[in-house]
């Protein structure tokens, strides 16, 4: 959940607005929806690097990562296996090691390049988080995960490809890393919340549009989610529904053919998905379900990709966040999602050796 404290009218009140304000990137939990070291359509050839930014002002800070492997499957068992994850320091007992990710100064950043294959090998694809908290600390917390930490992650995932005479050049797309906070959230129905919308989708012999998820609920919680395909003129082509396991990561390429039931010999142009989660399902005693989406519209012939974002149709009350003037009264705050400020949800935690046992 969105976090941004406001004061106005005598009140102090949080916005949570998932991904309204999506200049907002900072946090301890950051998600990239996607990344890869794998071929794909059209001769394209992917990889994917990584840029984390220390935030925090004063500490020095270590960082975990996650990969969690595409597609589909119920992903609480790759989690929770302390060999899958990539962190800095070898005793505190990560599968990989990258000694760049261990005490990084605050305004330092680290770059790591082809983050998938050198770490979970080839032609796989998936979803990364990456965790953030005070150097050394993460097995002298009580209970263990460190003293959380702001970072920024960006990330860029790109194909290679050769001139005539050899040249090597890429075709990329930026995927920045979204925090934790900027999820699709089921119980915000009545703020419009719990749905987000993509423009501009299109499939033909010039281009097609990838959809891919990542479910960031506590690793007890499956989701329901219903995705639906609307042509230019705003026509509904065609409804879909997946049950998403918990952790899990899809995508699907050219979604139009391969998600809906759009004929591959029909073209599809601006037209729009907008993506719902209807509903949960969990058995977890206080749960966090959380849904992010991307999609990617890719040149067919350079397999030059265009990252679209998850986008939500609510507006934020910008005046009342940044100025303290035409803010909701008490009962508009509630039913707005203004209310006091929940302590964050530590529904996903870094790895340990104790959760690994």
């Amino acid at each position: 959940m969105r976090a941004v404290r406001i004061a106005a009218c005598g009140l102090l009140a949080v916005l949570i607005s998932h991904g309204a304000n999506a200049m907002f990137r900072a946090a301890d939990l950051v998600v990239v929806p996607v990344a890869g070291s794998i071929t794909g359509a059209n001769g394209s050839n992917w990889f994917t690097d990584i840029e984390i930014f220390n935030a925090d002002p004063v500490s020095n800070i270590d960082v975990e990562i996650v990969f969690l492997p595409c597609c589909s499957d119920d992903n609480r068992a790759w989690y929770s296996t302390m060999s899958n994850t990539l962190g800095g320091r070898s005793d505190d007992g990560f599968g990989h090691i990258n000694t760049n990710l261990e005490n990084i100064p605050p305004g330092r950043q680290v770059i790591i390049q082809d983050i998938i294959s050198g770490n979970w090998g080839t032609g796989t694809k998936g979803a990364l988080l990456v965790f953030a908290y005070e150097a050394g600390t993460l097995m002298k917390t009580t209970p263990p995960g460190g003293n959380p930490k702001n970072i920024i992650v960006n990330s860029r995932s790109y194909t290679l490809s050769t001139d005539s005479t050899g040249k090597v050049s890429t075709y990329g797309q930026g995927v920045p890393g979204l925090p934790w906070y900027d999820y699709i959230d089921a119980s915000k129905k009545a703020q419009g919340l719990n749905q987000v919308t993509f423009t501009g989708i299109q499939e033909s012999a010039g281009w097609r549009t990838d959809v891919g998820y990542v479910n960031v609920s506590d690793p007890l919680t499956e989701l329901l989610v219903r995705f639906d395909l609307y042509g230019a003129d705003g026509t509904k082509l065609d409804e879909e529904t997946q049950d998403v396991l918990p952790l899990a990561v899809e995508q699907w390429t050219s979604a139009a053919h391969s998600l809906f039931q759009v004929p591959t010999t029909t073209d599809v142009t601006n037209a729009t998905i907008v993506a719902t989660v209807d509903a949960y399902f969990t058995q977890a005693k206080d749960p966090t379900p959380a849904f992010i989406v991307y999609a990617s519209k890719i040149d067919n012939v350079t397999n030059d990709p265009i990252y679209l974002e998850q986008t939500y149709l609510q507006p934020l009350p910008f005046d009342c966040i940044f100025n303290g003037i035409n803010c909701p009264t008490a009962n508009a705050a509630v039913a707005l999602g203004l209310q006091k400020a929940p302590a964050r949800p530590r529904h996903l935690l870094p790895l340990t050796r104790q959760t690994a046992r």
